[in-house]
């Protein structure tokens, strides 16, 4: 005969998604739908846990979605196209926490600094309207080392980069705003800007700009 636990078990389904413990959202910025985003912004937030056994009363994806929708007119009147990719994880292999992760590309027709300055202000409030909806972090000073930490592994998040391979170019700490600012090279002498702390001094909300290389050549004029 089967055992009472046993039979408790058994009715139990054995592959879960379980509850969402973090919550990963990229937002990146692209001229045109063939080339690479030229800038990218990041938020790690943890998702507290509450007293009800659904995971959904923690992180309800369609206002998640909502929350980002601003992103889409940056600069412009009517929403811009974009591509939406949605990944969650968890596994059973010791502590380890469930994130979702939602990547969100737009495209914007242009690189512009304008577009720019409206992207960076549109995926902040978006942002700080998730870190409200999943509950705002507690606020806490970041170290010069952890600042180039997380700047290294934002960047190689974003472009597909070897973090270790990421070398510090420039680096200025804003202590008003409990943020940093990041400049990173690689060996091939791609450069990315990365302001660490851009929402409300909140190390896990992160901006990587890639900079337009600027080709130099010598030329020899005749009169």
């Amino acid at each position: 005969m089967t055992s009472s636990a046993a039979q408790k078990d058994s009715s139990r389904p054995l592959l879960t998604l379980g509850r969402v413990d973090r919550l990963r959202v990229q937002v990146g910025y692209r001229a045109s739908p063939e080339d690479p985003a030229y800038e990218q912004f990041l938020l790690d937030v943890a998702v507290p846990e509450t007293d009800g056994a659904d995971d959904r009363s923690a992180v309800d994806e369609p206002r998640i979605l909502a929350a980002l929708e601003p992103v889409l007119y940056t600069g412009a009147d009517a929403p811009r196209h974009y591509s939406l990719h949605q990944h969650r994880w968890h596994t059973s292999w010791g502590p380890s926490p469930a994130a979702m992760e939602i990547g969100l590309l737009v495209t914007t027709g242009s690189r512009t600094a304008d577009v720019s300055e409206a992207a960076c202000d549109s995926v902040s409030r978006a942002f700080r309207d998730l870190m409200e909806l999943v509950g705002p972090p507690e606020p806490a000073p970041t170290s010069r080392e952890a600042a180039i930490l997380r700047a290294r592994r934002s960047a190689a998040t974003a472009y597909a980069l070897d973090a270790d391979a990421l070398t510090v170019s420039t680096e200025m700490h804003h202590p008003a705003a409990n943020s940093w600012t990041v400049g990173l090279r690689t060996t091939t002498r791609e450069s990315y800007d990365v302001v660490v702390g851009l929402v409300e001094g909140y190390a896990g909300s992160v901006r990587v700009r890639h900079q337009e290389r600027i080709e130099a050549s010598d030329s020899v004029g005749w009169d």
